[in-house]
């Protein structure tokens, strides 16, 4: 196996000058909401604005607790400026490289029986930047935490342990998050339909004792026993999408900005911002960014690095701005067939089925982008097939291993460049300043994280971690006129002390109304903050925080501030702020508002449109009144006896009416809900499984 960084890349067609309505498309374009527009739109809207605020959060770069780390300049987010420019597509081997290099003395069997099981055959030294202190469990630390090159496998054998099938996946976990938050009951499908497994539940995905807190609906389990690991059976196993802990898209976003900013070579020196691919590790332990000795990180990074430099990449290339093409993600090369032999001749390339991307791919303009755009691969021989995967050569060799034929392909990312008037200056080593700030991390609600931090995830090496691990930098969302709601602040270089109220720091927004209240912290808090290879340690802020009516939808940035110092940058997009929004098809959605006696909440319909059932009122959608010919809700219903399709309330286990607009009852103390009247549990047809629709309201407390 080639161990060593690889660099390819290619030139195609100026892409045309885009609109001013750009929208980042999703994964290879995939259209899972194909034939429903609405949840399409919603998911296209979500991911674009997602990626929107990861490009925000990695150009800000780092200003609380690092030097030589400027705003980044040579990166741009086209979602505010999206200007001609030129795609180049950089590849490496799907194959963990940092095996080798750790394992200099293994065999080429014993690196591929690695690279499928996590089975390390010895501890690794901790940092490879800097002198060794001590060695280690291999990291990162996962289930499949060492198929660390943006791609990972499982593996499925038959009883005579002979491999019957192999998934790849280069899928991010934010996708998959975010295609939950539109509807959990389609990632379902796409489980039981990708890896032909009807046997899936919708609670098998779901994380245990945790609920969203805005729909009351169940959370997604990244690491659910469906995609965890590199086997996969008729019980559990299987690979959807990535699991390791620096495999996400955020991580290269993250990545591709932080490359862009120029540095010394060396460091202390002034004059030379190049950097030759045998120093791309060099580069990296100086920026600080990815992990040394991976195939892929090295040289993205690199690369990045010298597009903006302007230098070794295509003779006379000015200078770059650059970012990821459109649309981002990280991208299956299609596999070198040339050396596979089967027992009956037939091109193997015929048992590598693309089940999710695609093998070319346009730009929103019609211009083909270079490379391949593959998601998930199956590698798979016919059931007509008298033989198996391990009957199958490559290079003379049996395939014992998925790595085997993970070792024949490449990963891609795009990046898309115009020229620059200026090559920006040159920086030192990032370093460690005299005074640092507090650094916002990440927000959570306070169930979310004591489920997802409480659970611990085992792996091969004997090193359990938090499966807060692989959260996302999704932002929670909350609807405006929220009160009190119970969150989670992640922090770095914080000076609280758990129980000293005075040494807590101020938590703010960048909008006035939103306001927050730390009620106490935790300052040993240990995990992966995603994106890392390894779990370090942080404090955690619990708050409460409370949504102003007259406060901004969208996302907001959170500030800490350690007392006695000045306010710091916020962090973008750690938090968005929605219109209360009652979906159709919700049973007893939340609110976030809590009601107390004496304290007058009122509820007003604001807009939007739904329906109990499709069949009525001649298939229109009504407002909050309900269905226009009046129709009494029977027994089961949410309220019995008021028109169906109305909005109704709930506080602590007391129902009432709202339509149009209502005063809570008073002496009620507990969460607001609200739901749409139908029939709860499905009794008289199809419940809220065909309900359509959602509206919006005005919530006033006080």
């Amino acid at each position: 196996m080639e161990t060593k960084n690889t660099n390819e890349q290619e030139d195609v067609a100026v892409i045309n000058e885009a609109n001013s309505n750009f929208q980042f498309r999703t994964p290879a374009g995939i259209q899972d909401f194909y034939g429903d527009s609405s949840k399409q739109t919603a998911l296209n809207e979500l991911w674009s604005a997602n990626l929107d605020e990861f490009t925000q959060q990695g150009m800000l770069s780092n200003p609380w607790n690092s030097t030589n780390t400027p705003a980044v300049t040579n990166y741009y987010n086209p979602v505010k400026n999206n200007p001609k420019s030129t795609v180049h597509n950089v590849t490496w081997f799907a194959f963990p490289g940092r095996l080798a290099f750790n394992f200099p003395d293994a065999s080429q069997d014993q690196l591929n029986q690695m690279a499928d099981t996590g089975n390390m055959i010895n501890l690794i030294n901790n940092n490879p930047c800097t002198t060794p202190t001590k060695t280690i469990p291999y990291f990162p630390y996962g289930p499949r935490g060492w198929q660390d090159e943006y791609c990972e496998w499982a593996v499925t054998r038959n009883s005579q342990n002979k491999i019957t099938r192999i998934d790849f996946t280069c899928e991010n976990p934010e996708y998959w998050n975010s295609l939950w938050l539109i509807d959990p009951n389609k990632v379902l499908t796409l489980y039981q339909s990708i890896l032909n497994k009807p046997q899936i539940t919708l609670e098998d995905l779901s994380l245990p004792g945790a609920v969203n807190p805005v729909t009351g609906g169940p959370i997604y389990n990244p690491l659910n026993k469906w995609n965890s690991g590199p086997v996969s059976n008729d019980n559990l196993g299987g690979a959807i999408h990535l699991t390791s802990t620096p495999n996400t898209l955020q991580t290269e976003i993250g990545l591709a900005t932080a490359a862009t900013v120029q540095r010394n070579n060396p460091s202390g020196t002034t004059g030379n911002t190049a950097w030759p691919s045998r120093l791309y590790n060099n580069l990296l332990c100086d920026a600080q960014y990815g992990q040394k000795n991976r195939n892929s990180d090295p040289n993205i990074g690199g690369t990045v690095n010298n597009l903006v430099t302007g230098h070794t990449i295509i003779p006379n290339l000015p200078s770059q701005v650059v970012t990821l093409a459109d649309p981002p993600g990280l991208y299956i090369q299609m596999p070198d067939f040339t050396n596979y032999s089967t027992p009956d001749g037939t091109d193997a390339a015929t048992f590598w089925n693309i089940v999710r991307g695609s093998k070319n791919l346009n730009d929103q303009y019609g211009n083909q982008m270079p490379g391949n755009f593959i998601l998930h691969a199956v590698f798979e021989v016919p059931a007509g097939k008298n033989y198996t995967i391990s009957d199958i050569y490559i290079n003379k060799e049996k395939i014992q291993w998925g790595s085997q034929v993970a070792s024949t392909f490449k990963m891609q990312i795009v990046a898309s460049g115009y020229d620059s008037p200026t090559v920006p200056q040159g920086y030192d080593a990032v370093g460690t300043p005299d005074v640092t700030f507090a650094q916002p991390l990440q927000l959570f609600y306070q169930d979310y994280f004591n489920a997802m931090y409480n659970t611990s995830v085992p792996n091969p090496v004997n090193n359990p971690i938090s499966l807060l691990s692989n959260s996302t930098f999704i932002p929670p969302t909350i609807f405006n006129s929220a009160n009190g709601v119970n969150m989670v602040l992640i922090c770095d270089t914080c000076t609280a002390s758990a129980g000293n109220p005075s040494t807590y720091p101020t938590v703010s927004f960048d909008d006035p109304n939103i306001t927050a209240i730390v009620n106490s912290v935790q300052s040993d808090i240990t995990y992966a903050v995603p994106g890392n290879s390894m779990p370090n340690t942080y404090t955690a802020l619990f708050i409460s925080v409370s949504v102003g009516l007259n406060a901004a939808a969208g996302p907001h940035g959170v500030f800490i501030t350690n007392p006695g110092q000045q306010q710091s940058p916020a962090m973008p997009a750690l938090l968005t702020v929605s219109p209360t929004k009652i979906q159709a098809n919700v049973k007893w959605q939340n609110t976030g508002v809590i009601v107390q006696p004496e304290t007058p909440v009122n509820v007003a319909y604001q807009d939007g449109l739904w329906t109990a059932n499709p069949y009525d009122n001649g298939g229109q959608l009504y407002n909050a009144s309900g269905n226009p010919y009046f129709i009494a809700a029977q027994a089961g219903y949410t309220m019995p006896g008021q028109n169906e399709g109305s909005l109704i309330g709930k506080v602590n286990g007391t129902i009432f009416f709202i339509g149009m607009g209502a005063t809570v009852p008073a002496n009620l103390q507990g969460e607001l809900q609200l739901c749409i009247n139908d029939d709860l549990n499905g009794i008289y047809g199809a419940g809220f499984a065909d309900n359509i629709g959602y509206i919006t309201v005005k919530i006033t407390v006080g």
